[in-house]
């Protein structure tokens, strides 16, 4: 795959990502009073605050001040600069999308829960970006199938493993101010890629899993577990609002 249309698929997956997250945020005000909401979420905005000091540990950035949770459901890391510019401040501003999911790959692990990862090469990844859209939502169909093929309603696990899963995907999306940190540094890592592509892809005509495309590749295969873990949060606030509806129109009149 060229550089250039594996950094596409990859900005392309992310974006859904955040997207879905802030998606299932709007959703879940609507099904959950937002005072209850801010401490259901309390363990993902603790993870989401962790990640960026943890991201600024590896990038050099000098860790001032750290709120794990407030009771309105926010957090903060006050930060220096990181020693590595620009990069860095991609690395903190996307550290929760890594944090919760690896958190909730962990949580998969010791609960045994079916949403894992499972053998999906880099040549399913398709250069063109709607194809590429399709084989996520394939793969996310394939992760649903296999949940509730293995997964029992009836099991306690199942059920903590769907309250993480949204309290982690609530909170696992940079928020705005974390996007307005980090724009500059996305605009340098964007001028970068495009160097390696007119480098890489044109100047040595380079094709087929190359370096750059064997790292990106096994990004992008990957960014379909948290994809599902959205799904799974969707599925539980349709299950939430469903159970809440009589109580909303009796509060209504």
């Amino acid at each position: 795959m060229p550089t250039l249309a594996a950094f596409l698929n990859l900005v392309l997956g992310v974006s859904l990502l955040i997207l879905a997250t802030y998606g299932l945020r709007w959703l879940w005000i609507r099904a959950v009073p937002p005072r209850i909401l801010a401490y259901m979420i309390a363990p993902g905005v603790a993870v989401h605050e962790l990640s960026h000091a943890a991201a600024c540990v590896l990038t050099g950035a000098k860790v001032h001040s750290m709120v794990l949770f407030r009771s309105d459901g926010s957090g903060e890391v006050k930060h220096g600069p990181p020693k590595i510019k620009y990069i860095g401040d991609v690395a903190i501003s996307l550290a929760p999308l890594v944090g919760c999911t690896l958190c909730l790959v962990l949580l998969g692990l010791i609960l045994r829960s079916p949403v894992n990862f499972y053998a999906v090469r880099t040549d399913a990844v398709q250069t063109n970006q709607l194809m590429f859209a399709a084989s996520l939502v394939q793969l996310v169909w394939d992760d649903m199938v296999l949940f509730f093929k293995l997964s029992s309603l009836g099991d306690w696990r199942t059920w903590v493993f769907l309250y993480f899963a949204m309290a982690f995907t609530m909170s696992m999306a940079p928020s705005k101010q974390d996007l307005k940190n980090g724009s500059v540094g996305i605009l340098v890592v964007c001028g970068i890629v495009l160097v390696l592509h007119l480098i890489v892809d044109r100047l040595f005509r380079a094709s087929g899993d190359g370096p750059i495309f064997g790292f990106i590749g096994n990004a992008l295969v990957k960014l379909h577990y948290p994809l599902a873990i959205c799904a799974l949060s969707l599925i539980l606030f349709c299950f939430v609002y469903l159970i809440g509806l009589p109580f909303r129109r009796r509060r209504r009149r």
